[in-house]
């Protein structure tokens, strides 16, 4: 497998290599580097030619396959959360849906490796096999599109393949590592409505900069703007936009929280936030039949 990737996609800008039972690919140029897995189609880091690490990962993560990698960007799709038969009708595939959907589970496929102008790209795709069908029963195809140039850019287009019209939501779940997780001040969703998971799903309107407290789950409806996390301890400002994205998550597990992860040290909860461009509750959407959905993410330094 790995022998033949390096051979079926030889690009002077991407090494191929194996973490554990993994599949890794690098991505280097004049701009930075990225690294992600094809289990999960998962981005692990990301560090631009100017500055240190964007992406926080679990230094107790496992890359066994028995579980996707903690941290980096999972895939949630084509469900955020907890599926909710009531979005499509009871089916008997229910049982098998796990949270976030079936991407995150997965091994997927190169599908191409590429330069575009001074950029690097790599694109992975995932279509049904038995395991996903036990739990997704309908034929798709979805790729993941990684671009590695003056910044950092995601693209997950989704195309529905089967007889029915489904609904969707999504999320590229990124943790950032910021030096100071309690007290992060995020910009961008002043006047936003928002759903606090912590307070029972009840809906409150953001006033002004957020300030990260611990725990705290909010999702963010109708929200289509940049993000800022203001990471003062590095000296940075991370900058997210969004495109086809109606969604903004932010979460972080807090010190009681993070005890219940097994692959999560319980102090580095204060070091990570996520900050997760998506379409959920509200913005899940309709994807017809035959129809296709892009949505996509950037990231940058200031």
């Amino acid at each position: 497998m790995l022998d033949d990737l390096k051979q079926r996609f030889s690009h002077p800008d991407v090494r191929f290599y194996r973490r554990d039972k993994l599949i890794m690919l690098k991505l280097s140029n004049r701009h930075g580097a990225a690294t992600l897995t094809t289990f999960g189609g998962t981005l692990l880091s990301y560090k631009p030619a100017t500055g240190e690490e964007v992406i926080w990962l679990s230094e107790t993560a496992v890359y066994d396959g028995s579980k996707p990698v903690r941290g980096g960007v999972p895939i949630c799709w084509p469900w955020f959360g907890p599926y909710d038969p009531q979005t499509m009708g009871a089916d008997a595939s229910d049982a098998a849906k796990k949270g976030h959907g079936v991407a995150r589970y997965e091994t997927w496929d190169v599908a191409a490796v590429r330069s575009v102008g001074d950029a690097t790209e790599v694109v992975l795709q995932l279509e049904p096999n038995d395991s996903i069908r036990r739990a997704w029963p309908l034929p798709f195809v979805l790729k993941l599109i990684v671009t590695l140039g003056k910044n950092l850019t995601l693209e997950l287009a989704g195309e529905n393949r089967s007889q029915r019209d489904w609904v969707v939501s999504e999320a590229f779940h990124t943790y950032f590592r910021v030096a100071q997780a309690d007290g992060l001040i995020i910009e961008g969703m002043d006047n936003t409505t928002y759903i606090d998971k912590g307070r029972g799903g009840q809906r409150f309107t953001q006033d002004g900069p957020l300030r990260l407290t611990l725990p705290m789950e909010y999702i963010f409806v109708d929200h289509r703007n940049a993000v800022v996390l203001n990471d003062s301890g590095n000296q940075r400002r991370i900058v997210m936009e969004k495109t086809n994205s109606a969604s903004t998550v932010v979460w972080n597990p807090g010190p009681e929280g993070a005890k219940s992860f097994a692959d999560m040290p319980d102090d580095q909860y204060a070091h990570m936030v996520c900050v997760e461009a998506a379409n959920a509750l509200d913005n899940a959407y309709q994807l017809t039949s035959g129809a296709s959905h892009s949505m996509k993410m950037t990231i940058a330094l200031k």
